[in-house]
C-alpha cells in the first residue's frame, strides 16, 4: 500500500541526520513515506537484535558493514538485495557482498581521519602518516593539546591503528583467532595509552560529539575522528575551518555504514527501491557532503575542490585494512573494547589486557580453522 510508510531503524550518527532534515529534503523525491527511527550508538545494537528476534518491525536497518555482515547473513537476519556496482568505490562495493550476493547498500564511510589545526602547530602532514609519526607529534606540545576518542564504546577502533603499528594485526587473517598477546600489539597499546597525558582532561569520556566540539572551538590542536563526522564538524560554528588540515593512518580501518533489508520485511520490492534511491548519485552527493564521507567516485571528483579532505579520504578508503568477516564479530570485538578501556584507565597493564583479550576471544570459538 502506497500510503503505508516504510520503516527504517538507524543509528544516531550525525551523518544519518541528512535523511531526516526537512530543510535538505533528501527524501522529498522518493515518492513514498519513510519513517526513520534513530537510536543512540550505545542502544543501537540491542534495539536491532529485538528487530531480528521479531519483537519489533522495521523494513530496513543500518548495519556496520563488514563488522556485522557475515554474522547477520549466516544467522538469516538479512535478505539479499538488488545491487549494481556502478561507480561505487570498489572497496565499498566489495564490502556490500558475501558469498557472491549483495546484502548491504552503502550510506557513508567511517574510517580513521586525523584532523589538526594548522593555526596551532607548525607541523604539516601528507595524506598518509604512520601512528609513530602521529605519536611523536602529540608529544611535541608543552600542555595537553590533543583529544582522543577514548569513550569505552569507541576505544577499540580508536586504538586500532596503534595496535597495528608494528606490523601485527589483532586477528589472524586466515583463522580469525585473536593474536594480540604479542610484543608488537602490546607495544602499540602502550603507545596509545601513553598519549593520554597529552590529551585534554576528560578524554576517556569523549565520543564523536566531544571530539567535534573541541576541534571546532580550537580547544584541541589535533584528534583522530571518523570520516563520517567531517561534514558536520565543519559546520557554521567551526572557528577558522580554513586552518584545518587532514591526514590518515597507514594502518587505518574503515567501515561502511549501510542499509540492509530485514529478512522478515513485508515490502521487499519497495524496500529495494528505497535502498536504490538512498545510494543514488543524487542522494550520495548531498548525503556525502553532509556526512563528509560519500561512497561514489563521482561525488569525490565533483566535490574535491569544495571539500578539502576528499583527496585524503579517498586514499584512506582505498588503503584501509578491514577487520575480518567472522562469526560472532560483535561479541569478540566487545572484548577488545573492555580490555583496552581497562588498560587506558590503568586498571590493567597493556600486557595483561591483551593477554586476557586473546584468551577470552579465543574461548568463544567459531573460527575457520
Amino acid at each position: 500500500m502506497k500510503d503505508k510508510a516504510l520503516k527504517v531503524l538507524a543509528v544516531a550518527d550525525p551523518a544519518v541526520l541528512v535523511y531526516i532534515d526537512d530543510k535538505l529534503g533528501v527524501m522529498r523525491n522518493f515518492g513514498r513515506r519513510v519513517e526513520f527511527d534513530v537510536f543512540p550508538w550505545e542502544q543501537y545494537y540491542t534495539t536491532m537484535m529485538e528487530v531480528f528476534k521479531g519483537k519489533a518491525y522495521y523494513d530496513a536497518v543500518m548495519v556496520a558493514g563488514h563488522l556485522w555482515k557475515r554474522d547477520f547473513v549466516d544467522k538469516g537476519y538479512l535478505a539479499p538485495i538488488e545491487f549494481e556496482d556502478e561507480d561505487i568505490l570498489p572497496a565499498i562495493a566489495q564490502e556490500m557482498k558475501y558469498n557472491g550476493k549483495a546484502y548491504l547498500s552503502p550510506s557513508f564511510c567511517d574510517g580513521h581521519m586525523i584532523v589538526y589545526r594548522k593555526d596551532m602547530t607548525d607541523k604539516r602532514f601528507g595524506d598518509i602518516i604512520t601512528p609513530q609519526e602521529y605519536a611523536v607529534f602529540c608529544t611535541s606540545f608543552e600542555v595537553p593539546s590533543i583529544a582522543m576518542k577514548a569513550h569505552p564504546s569507541e576505544i577499540f577502533t580508536d586504538a586500532l591503528p596503534f595496535l597495528r603499528m608494528n606490523g601485527q594485526d589483532v586477528y589472524d587473517r586466515a583463522t580469525h583467532k585473536a593474536v594480540c598477546d604479542c610484543e608488537q600489539v602490546i607495544r602499540g597499546l602502550e603507545v596509545y595509552c601513553s598519549l593520554k597525558k597529552y590529551a585534554l582532561e576528560g578524554t576517556e569520556s569523549f565520543g564523536n560529539e566531544q571530539i567535534a566540539q573541541v576541534l571546532r572551538n580550537r580547544r584541541a590542536a589535533a584528534a583522530v575522528t571518523w570520516s563520517g563526522q567531517l561534514g558536520t564538524l565543519l559546520n557554521k560554528d567551526c572557528i577558522k575551518p580554513e586552518n584545518l588540515g587532514f591526514a590518515t593512518f597507514s594502518t587505518a580501518w574503515n567501515v561502511t555504514w549501510s542499509f540492509a533489508i530485514n529478512a522478515h520485511c513485508e515490502n521487499m520490492q519497495e524496500a529495494n527501491e528505497l535502498l536504490r534511491y538512498l545510494r543514488s548519485p543524487e542522494v550520495d552527493a548531498v548525503a556525502g557532503a553532509y556526512s563528509g564521507a560519500p561512497v561514489r567516485e563521482r561525488s569525490y571528483l565533483t566535490g574535491k575542490d569544495k571539500y578539502p579532505w576528499y583527496s585524503c579520504q579517498l586514499n584512506m578508503i582505498k588503503n584501509s585494512k578491514p577487520l575480518p568477516d567472522q562469526q560472532g564479530a560483535g561479541d569478540k570485538n566487545a572484548v577488545f573494547y573492555e580490555e583496552i578501556a581497562a588498560a587506558f584507565s590503568g586498571k590493567k597493564t597493556p600486557k595483561v589486557a591483551m593477554s586476557d583479550a586473546q584468551k577470552r576471544i579465543n574461548e568463544q570459538g567459531g573460527f575457520t580453522a
